[in-house]
């Protein structure tokens, strides 16, 4: 029936113990192999200063109070952040981290949702037709998912905790969800723009929630019945369905990356030079600013790409490139009219007859909209 067991899992100390004496048995007494087919082993948990819990210390730590006081889920992410090879501390002050670590998760699961009311996942947009930047997000996804296989096949469930949290801070929330939101809020409902960025946010969703669902079981299965569905899905359950696998289809060449790494290292020393105009109070807000960018010849590219598309990457209104032999920033306030709708400064507002308050684009998407008798 059961022979061996897939795995046995205990203390350090069992190797002179239960792992031992079940060796020992199933060989000597029994003429069989191992009855295990892995042996995976863990430290002692301890207090925030590393002490054995005692009674005698009043340092331990009740589950029902973590339960009470953080939820459930927060109990799994402290035991599925840890590096059970080594002793694991706890105390209160390490449940007040990792509840920012969780929020974190949360908030950027909130953030897709909200961008997906109008969304229909039967109808993504196709690899060839996906914006370049998306396909950048959906190559990262993709690097994520691949470690966190390979760290669950190795038990390293801390490896996913913090590869997520990082996937959630580094990526998304400082850099790819900051620039997307123009599009998302100001572009056409059904432009192939925001359509773009809904198809790589619900397969981000989709992926993140069936990967850390093993930690986080009840907040992903929150999650899973607040978002839409392909046909196909189980919508039971997140544990219901199978674990994601990479969209290779979607994913840009290694060039192509090296590329968006040279893009993200200019947003880098372009968002330094903002905040040095905004504390002289050149500007306020980035979508007052203008940039001139003087860049080194490797990175000429940029200033061959669309009209407004870098300067939708950096999130500034204006942006006149040049090469030079080094990247240089300089800030001055954008020249033009800010328009009510998406607050760039443009010198095109007021352009479009009836909407003198707005630029060309939102002018257009407005007059697109159907109008409330």
């Amino acid at each position: 029936g059961f022979w061996p067991a897939t795995m046995y899992l205990e203390g350090l100390d069992q190797y002179r113990g239960w792992f031992q004496s079940s060796l020992l048995t199933a060989v000597g007494a029994l003429g069989r192999g191992a009855p295990f087919k892995e042996c995976v082993t863990h430290g002692w948990t301890v207090d925030g200063q590393g002490r054995a819990m005692h009674k005698s210390l009043g340092n331990g730590v009740d589950p029902a109070e973590v339960f009470n006081k953080y939820g459930a889920d927060l109990l799994r992410l402290w035991a599925g952040s840890s590096d059970y090879h080594v002793d694991v501390r706890c105390s209160d002050e390490i449940f007040k981290q990792l509840s920012q670590n969780y929020l974190k998760f949360r908030n950027t699961a909130k953030f897709c949702l909200d961008n997906l009311t109008d969304f229909d996942p039967d109808t993504l947009v196709a690899p060839e037709d996906m914006l370049a930047l998306d396909r950048w997000a959906m190559t990262r996804l993709n690097a994520l998912i691949a470690k966190a296989f390979t760290a669950y096949d190795n038990y390293e469930f801390h490896v996913v905790s913090h590869a997520v949290n990082d996937f959630c801070v580094v990526e998304l929330s400082s850099f790819y969800f900051d620039i997307i939101k123009d599009r998302l809020y100001c572009d056409g409902a059904e432009s192939l723009s925001r359509r773009s960025a809904q198809t790589a946010l619900y397969l981000i969703l989709d992926a993140m929630t069936r990967m850390f669902a093993p930690i986080l079981a009840f907040t992903c299965d929150e999650i899973w019945l607040a978002m839409p569905h392909r046909t196909g899905d189980d919508e039971r359950n997140v544990l219901l369905n199978e674990m994601v696998q990479p969209y290779t289809q979607y994913a840009l060449s290694p060039e192509e990356m090296a590329r968006w790494d040279r893009i993200a290292a200019v947003r880098t020393a372009v968002n330094g030079a903002l905040e040095q105009a905004r504390a002289d109070k050149t500007i306020g807000k980035s979508l007052e600013a203008e940039v001139d960018l003087t860049v080194p010849a490797e990175d000429a590219f940029l200033g061959q790409m669309e009209e407004g598309a870098l300067a939708d990457l950096l999130i500034v209104s204006q942006v006149r490139v040049e090469t030079g032999d080094s990247l240089s920033v300089t800030v001055r306030p954008a020249s033009g009219t800010k328009c009510q709708r998406c607050w760039k400064v443009l010198t095109s507002v007021g352009t479009v007859a009836g909407h003198e308050d707005l630029c060309p684009r939102c002018a257009a998407v407005v007059k697109s909209l159907p109008v409330v008798e």
